[in-house]
């Protein structure tokens, strides 16, 4: 790899300078972009930043970055704390931050964690510049820019070059990575191009066989008398221009096999729910979520629009600026006047409709959701608060509330959902029904009516359990995917058929989701018929084309697991905690693996571990403390189980055994309050609510027992123990 631009991988690809010389004005475009500068090798054309050898000082690391004989190089800390010079292979994009490519080892590259700010001087730009706080200057952390999460191979390189395959060696831990053009060019987006020249070279050229991937056509939007929004003229036809392509890269999500240019999306990939914290609970952009799956929520997306009908696929520049290109498909006259605005002067659509957040510091990026900001979710309004920052949360509502009705607007739904899915992520039994309304309309996005589905499934199984089945026919791979999450919630003897129908999908991003969830719920069953060996065996062929991901390791290691390869899963949990050895699912799995062939030392290892790299987090308390019940050490528990039931991670059950932990230790009023406080975060929890209750009844207090037993009442009204309770307190 070392001094090279391009690694030609493959002679199906014939490399962007072969495309440029017959479209010289496409090329010329791509020239000019953001995709052209996303990767370069390093020279003095393209390295922005100050290697003069200026030296960076920030928490525990000191890094000089110097020029020497034409090339360029950084002297920082190593994984071992001590300082080591590092050759820079390529510059990682141009604006707003720059970053740079080190090359660790041969094949390696990491991505370094100070960026030069690309901005003016006068913007705060022109200097070196930390993306993450002081903490990740530790070796120790998992952060640490020599680490997992900072390597190039595995998490950046793929949708930063074009034919990108990764040969990763997993019995050396070595990368022989090749690619045939340092940056996104023009075989990344039209596929492979060699058979494109030939048909030229051969005369055998025609609109059927182009020697190119169909790209879907750009559909074209017209204004009729009375609409002032333009419509299509036509249904969508061909592959998803926004999907197969585009999506390919900006959108959160894990790969299910190398990337390709010519398979569609959902072959290839898993697209990553609304889930927080990637997303806020009303659906608006959190974590870098890289477009696709706000888009995928859209009315827009709805409508057939696609990205190239708002951006030039060459320059991915908007033909006009800034919101003048809504005006394309929204009339000015309507959605520029001042009915529309609410008489706010200068409003700007981008604004309210497409609101930026900051990533990496300094990098602002918009929305792509589209919404309107609805008076039913508090987040909802955070566009507002761009010029009203400090309105309060009711003013906010009240001013949408009052803001003028376009005369043939939709509906609020989409505030509706928000609405419904914070609620249902507090596991809010009372939003069911709600929720079962909005999903019976049947206007919802397919990430939107997953979100709350597979909510709902938890709090509800046995009434979500028709919705589900019906889910497995539906011709979204994004629902079928849903069906198969929700159905690790659902009573276990409709689990087993669902899941076997869907372990036949044509879509390989819905058999790999039946197949993790089979894995994690019941791996007795990949026995139990053919299909399932056959897609236990696919699975498994996945996880070994990614065994430079710690998941993917600790996949194969509960795999082995269940197959009685006892070394191999071992060798599995090594690797992955080679890669990462913070990874904290890895850990927490190893530690049960270990417990469970009664090696109790190795095993608590594994979970102290786990404590000094995830205190923070519920389920790492939660399995601390239960170690420390088995240990007998059981004042030692408390505060775990306090920690873990506490945290905003906790689920209903880390406050059920904290409330029963400390009943056993005659803290009994607190279990009351536990329980108690579990009820108010979690309604209609059943197990909580009985519980709550026989402790109050045992302790005789009444005031406890009467509540307890009123809110079972509410949410179970024809359960036995419900009529026993009340029994007694009559």
């Amino acid at each position: 790899m070392s001094g090279h631009s391009s690694v030609y991988a493959s002679e199906n690809y014939a490399g962007a300078e072969a495309c440029i010389a017959c479209h010289k004005a496409q090329g010329d475009a791509w020239l000019s972009s953001d995709h052209y500068q996303s990767m370069q090798r390093a020279d003095e054309n393209v390295v922005l930043g100050d290697f003069s050898g200026t030296k960076y000082t920030f928490g525990k690391r000191t890094s000089r970055f110097f020029e020497q004989d034409g090339e360029y190089f950084i002297e920082t800390l190593n994984q071992q704390g001590k300082q080591q010079t590092y050759p820079v292979r390529y510059v990682f994009g141009y604006r707003p931050l720059q970053q740079y490519l080190l090359e660790t080892e041969p094949g390696r590259l990491q991505a370094f964690d100070v960026a030069w700010d690309t901005r003016p001087r006068s913007e705060g730009g022109q200097r070196w510049y930390q993306l993450q706080d002081e903490s990740v200057t530790d070796p120790e952390h998992p952060f640490f820019w020599t680490g997992y999460y900072q390597n190039w191979n595995s998490r950046c390189a793929a949708c930063h070059t074009t034919n990108f395959e990764k040969q990763f060696n997993s019995e050396t831990n070595q990368y022989h990575s090749t690619w045939t053009d340092a940056n996104v060019a023009c075989e990344s987006c039209h596929g492979s191009g060699q058979e494109h020249i030939k048909s030229i070279t051969d005369k055998t050229y025609s609109s059927d066989n182009t020697g190119l991937k169909d790209l879907g056509e750009k559909l074209i939007f017209h204004f009729s008398d009375g609409d002032p929004i333009a419509r299509l003229q036509q249904s969508p036809q061909g592959p998803s221009l926004a999907l197969d392509t585009c999506g390919a890269c900006h959108s959160r999500r894990s790969e299910l096999q190398e990337p390709s240019g010519t398979e569609p999306y959902h072959q290839q990939f898993q697209l990553e729910g609304l889930n927080e914290p990637l997303y806020f609970s009303d659906g608006q952009i959190r974590e870098e979520v890289f477009v696709l799956g706000s888009f995928l929520q859209s009315k827009m997306a709805e409508a057939g629009v696609t990205c190239t009908n708002c951006h030039d696929p060459h320059t991915g520049k908007t033909p006009l600026p800034g919101a003048q290109v809504c005006s394309t498909c929204h009339a000015p006259t309507v959605f520029a006047a001042p009915e529309h605005t609410n008489g706010h002067e200068g409003a700007d659509c981008l604004d309210c409709h497409m609101p930026e957040r900051i990533y990496m510091g300094v990098d602002a990026r918009r929305d792509h959701r589209f919404h309107r900001p609805s008076p039913k979710h508090p987040n909802s309004s955070s566009p507002c608060k761009t010029c009203h920052e400090d309105a309060s949360e009711g003013w906010l509502t009240n001013a949408l509330k009052a803001w003028p009705k376009r005369k043939g607007a939709s509906p609020d739904t989409l505030g509706e959902w928000a609405a419904l899915n914070q609620r249902l992520s507090a596991l809010d039994v009372t939003a069911v029904n709600a929720a079962s309304n909005l999903l019976n309309n049947g206007s919802l996005p397919s990430l939107e009516e997953a979100a709350l589905v597979e909510k709902m499934v938890v709090i509800a199984p046995q009434r979500m359990l028709e919705k589900v089945s019906g889910m497995t026919d539906d011709d979204d791979p994004i629902i079928r995917q849903s069906a198969a999450r929700a159905a690790a919630s659902l009573p276990e003897a409709s689990q087993y058929q669902l899941l076997l129908k869907l372990s036949q999908d044509p879509i390989r991003s819905v058999r790999a989701e039946v197949a993790s969830t089979l894995l994690s719920l019941s791996p007795q069953w990949f026995s139990r018929a053919p299909q399932l060996t056959a897609l236990l065996e696919e699975y498994q062929q996945l996880l070994r084309d990614s065994q430079d991901h710690p998941g993917a390791n600790l996949g194969l290691a509960k795999i082995a697991s269940l197959q009685q390869q006892i070394p191999v899963a071992i060798k599995h949990y090594e690797l992955a905690l080679q890669i990462d050895p913070q990874h904290i699912p890895s850990l927490l799995s190893y530690s049960d693996f270990l417990r469970s062939f009664g090696n109790e030392d190795k095993a608590r290892r594994q979970l102290e571990l786990a404590l000094r790299y995830g205190s923070d987090m519920a389920a790492v308390q939660f399995s601390y403390g239960l170690q420390k019940i088995r240990d007998k050490a059981y004042q030692q528990a408390l505060p775990h189980l306090t920690k873990a039931a506490n945290s905003t991670e906790a689920i209903p059950r880390y406050a059920f055994v904290s409330a029963v932990a400390l009943w056993q230790l005659n803290y009994r009023k607190d279990a009351i309050t536990v329980l108690a406080e579990a009820h108010t975060r979690w309604p209609g929890n059943y197990d909580i609510l009985v519980t709550w209750a026989k402790y109050a009844y045992q302790l005789r207090d009444v005031t406890a027992l009467k509540t307890a037993v009123k809110a079972l009442g509410e949410y179970y009204p024809n359960d036995a123990t419900y009529k026993q309770l009340l029994g007694l307190l009559n």
